[in-house]
């Protein structure tokens, strides 16, 4: 297959998040063994999503991993073109849900596979697919489980995320928490009789701006923005519009400076909202609380000017210098584990997650002579 078929053959296994990738993983792992990849797989608790590991080459360490994500995020609302799970080229650019996050590099990747079994490697290519990067970058801490587990310790990871090629050292770590407010139910004619914990939400909400306020003097000028974020995404609460309302949910995230403290930012949220804002409600119900938990969190990427991962791709690319980014990636999970990891993928950030995502089929060509650089770079 050309890296443009399996492109298009990717997108078309709706792999949103909510629901099993097991499709894909299936097909991926049936092409992949077929080329003499050695494949392994690490579950999710309800066995109805899956990493895969496929290696070529020898065994042993300092291999080079090509990762990336299959799942996308959700079309639900969103007003397309065509079908996002039946790709188009249209012009030079394939649409389609994925084409760029990122099912395009994936595709280059496994279209390669060929011609990585014909290679006389001398250290191992790995070919990750992960689940779940999409709400959290929780699936792929399975497959790195899994390789610290069987003591498969590779060299570096190129995360094949959209940069346009650049090469990129570093992002901001994240997190979504969910802040319940709890109030006391009352009639809405009588408002100081209860707790409303929809205003609980609105000042709670303001708030949050505030903490973003305070973040913003705290500057890093490789990345756009250069500071920490904090921002409320969701809101939820109420049951009719003359009862005060007994609960509320207010989703936010944070987008922090990769070497800042994360947690610091809801330590401050959680002591503020208990002292500026908790009191005025607390006198009329005891029993009003902030309760916040942390849904899913992923760490930074740590600029390493002396990271082998970063010094590949620029020896293949040309590139004078890493680049920084706002959005998070599995990159930093890698990192974390011990693996250098760097970020160079094809098509935009610009084009993720909205209607008529696309790439620019130009990206998908630089990032296949990319990919063969990299092989040759493992077969000396």
């Amino acid at each position: 297959m050309t890296a443009l078929e399996m492109i298009k053959t990717l997108i078309g296994f709706d792999t949103t998040s909510r629901g099993s990738n097991l499709a894909l993983i299936d097909f991926a792992e049936d092409y992949l063994k077929s080329h003499g990849a050695r494949c392994r797989r690490s579950y999710d608790v309800t066995r109805a999503k899956a990493n895969l590991l496929a290696t070529f080459g020898p065994e042993g360490d300092g291999g080079y991993v090509l990762s990336g994500h299959t799942d996308v995020v959700p079309v639900d609302g969103q007003d397309w073109s065509s079908d996002p799970f039946k790709p188009e080229v249209r012009g030079t650019r394939l649409y389609g849900r994925g084409a760029c996050d990122m099912k395009g590099f994936l595709g280059v990747a496994m279209a390669l596979a060929p011609e990585i079994a014909e290679a006389k490697l001398k250290r191992p290519i790995h070919l990750a697919l992960s689940y779940d990067e999409e709400i959290g970058c929780n699936g792929v801490i399975g497959l790195l489980e899994d390789l610290k587990a069987q003591a498969i310790k590779p060299a570096l990871a190129i995360i094949g995320e959209p940069t346009l090629m650049k090469v990129v050292g570093a992002h901001k770590g994240g997190a979504v928490l969910h802040t319940k407010c709890r109030g006391h139910e009352h009639h809405s004619s009588a408002p100081e009789k209860g707790a409303n914990a929809v205003m609980m939400a609105g000042e709670f909400v303001k708030l949050l701006d505030d903490v973003w306020d305070g973040l913003r003097a705290d500057t890093d000028p490789r990345f756009d923005p250069p500071h920490s974020t904090v921002q409320a995404n969701m809101i939820e609460g109420g049951t009719a519009s003359n009862i005060l309302a007994r609960e509320a949910l207010v989703t936010w995230e944070y987008r922090a400076l990769p070497d800042r403290d994360a947690n610091a930012i809801v330590e401050t949220v959680a002591r503020r909202a208990k002292d500026e804002i908790l009191p005025k409600y607390a006198r009329r119900a005891p029993e009003a609380a902030f309760d916040t938990e942390l849904h899913a969190a992923y760490p930074g990427l740590k600029m390493d000017e002396n990271s082998p991962a970063i010094a590949l791709a620029r020896a293949i690319t040309g590139a004078n210098q890493a680049e920084a980014v706002a959005y998070g990636t599995e990159a930093g999970q890698f990192q974390l584990y011990g693996i250098p990891a760097v970020i160079c993928g094809p098509g935009s950030i610009d084009q993720a997650h909205k209607p008529d995502e696309f790439c620019e089929l130009s990206e998908y060509d630089a990032c296949e002579a990319f990919l063969r650089k990299v092989i040759a770079k493992a077969s000396v």
